[in-house]
Parts: structure tokens; sequence; C-alpha cells
């Protein structure tokens, strides 16, 4: 009966500490990720010891495998995008937990897995993430003007002949205010480049009003000029654009990249200074 309640605790503990650690980091998967490979180990770690009288093979599988069995069919109705850096790297943390259990080499095992961790979490995750995101991000279609006007309320053109990286945002969105430091980065890169122009377009809500939202942006005090979509309907109507934020590239007229904006070194698929690069190649 013991051996029996011992397996169902097996079986049910890196899933426990999985959901704990999703309420800890309130949905985070670059920390919940990096702490249940940890945790993983760990527990893979006394599971081998030497000292341990349990059937270490059958209980490293009962550990693993109701985890694994979670996050694969639960891929199947909300996508593989986060499930498989978990369905990847737990059965190499166990592999890693066994291989510390064994060693002597305790600092070198160590040094690797940690950075294995690091890795499956700050940069493998972040790059299937972007790459799901980015299906499809690279197009090369029409561009249907929207209106656009500044603080003045001035209608302003697009220059056809030019790059122009648009970054629309609203006033409700976290994440895109946490973009806007490296889109002004990437401005103050480009600034003197004639082929380029960055634009930051707000796109309003319909509790929104006009005059705080300029006040906002100019409180905010970055350099790349801002400019004001007259609807949000327009947007979503005409460049098929419902969530936010979301970074357009036109050149010659044309649409050529409709995605996320991701300009970060650790981020190899999809990197904006990439597409932008192959763009001023076609100048």
């Amino acid at each position: 009966m013991k051996t029996v309640f011992l397996k169902v605790v097996t079986g049910c503990l890196l899933i426990i500490f999985y959901f704990v650690l999703f309420l800890i980091f309130n949905g985070n998967h670059k920390w919940i990720l990096l702490f249940t490979l940890c945790t993983s180990f760990l527990i893979s770690f006394f599971l081998f010891h030497k000292e341990s009288n349990l059937n270490k093979v059958e209980y490293s599988l009962i550990f693993v495998l109701p985890i694994i069995l979670l996050f694969t069919v639960s891929s199947f109705f909300v996508g593989f995008t986060y499930s498989i850096s978990y369905i990847l790297f737990i059965p190499l943390s166990v592999v890693l937990g066994k291989l510390f259990s064994e060693t002597r080499f305790y600092l070198v095992i160590g040094i690797v897995s940690l950075s294995i961790f690091i890795f499956s979490s700050f940069v493998f995750l972040e790059n299937v993430i972007v790459y799901s995101s980015n299906i499809g991000a690279r197009v090369n279609k029409v561009y249907r003007p929207i209106t656009l006007i500044d603080k003045n309320r001035d209608t302003i053109e697009l220059n056809k002949e030019k790059i122009i990286v648009l970054d629309f945002w609203t006033t409700s969105c976290k994440i895109c205010y946490e973009k806007f430091p490296n889109f002004e980065k990437n401005f103050l890169l480009y600034k003197d480049d004639n082929r380029v122009q960055f634009y930051s377009v707000n796109v309003p809500l319909k509790n929104n009003n006009f005059k705080k939202t300029v006040t906002i942006v100019e409180n905010l005090g970055y350099d790349f000029p801002t400019i004001y979509a007259s609807s949000e309907e327009e947007v979503n109507e005409v460049l098929d654009i419902n969530s936010y934020p979301k970074l357009i590239i036109l050149a010659k007229g044309n649409i050529r990249y409709n995605g996320r904006f991701e300009s970060d070194a650790h981020i190899f698929i999809g990197n904006f200074k990439n597409e932008l690069r192959k763009l001023l190649n076609e100048f």
C-alpha cells in the first residue's frame, strides 16, 4: 500500500510543482520552465542517488511521464508553442539529474545543467514563441492606406518610396510600453538613414481621449515620432490587426512584414534587424 501511495505521489509531484510555479510567476513561462527544470533535476538526483533502495528507472518514468502526457494532450487543444519546451527539456533534466548523482564532477555537470536550463527558458522558448507568432509574417501585398494624423490632427501621408516601420499599439497594452525602449534604440540606429522612417502608431480605444493620449506620449519622452490612427475599426478592417503590439513594415508601397517586433540579440527567428536589413538590400 505504501508503495502504491509513493508511486502516486511521485507521479503527481512535478505536476503540482508546475501549477504552484504557474501561480507564483503569474503565467510567465520563462521562469516557470526554469524552476520546473531545476525541480525536476533535483528530484531526479534524489531518485537516482546511490543510497536509495527504490526501483530507480521505474520511479523516474512514473515521475516524468504524467507531466509529459499532460503537456502533450493539452497541446492538441492549445498548441505546442509553450509545451514543446517542457516536453523536450524535462526528460533531459531527469537525465542530467541522474548524471549528477553518479559523477564526481559535480561542478561541471551542475554548471552545464544550469546553462541548458537557462538556454531553454530564455532563448529556446522565446524563439519558439516568436516563430509561432510570426508564421506568415513575411508577406508582399499592396498596402491599403488608413487615415493617420499627427498630434495637431493634420493628416499624415506615408512616403511610398521609403521603408516605413509602423509599430501599432494601444494605451491599454502593457507589452506595447515594454517594447518602446527597443523601438527607440532601433529608431536612433537608423535615424540618419534616409531610406527608412519609423513611426509609433497609436490605435484609439473607445474610452480614449485624444488629448490625454497625446499627453501620455509626450510624457514618455521618446524621440521616435508618434502618429495616430483615426479609428480602431479602420485598423482592424483594412490591416486585419486585432491584437497589439503589431509591427508592419512597408516597402515601395507594399506590406512586406506583418508580425511581432523583436530585436533582442537572443532572438534568431523573426528578428526585426534581420528583416529590415533584407529590405534595405533591395534599395
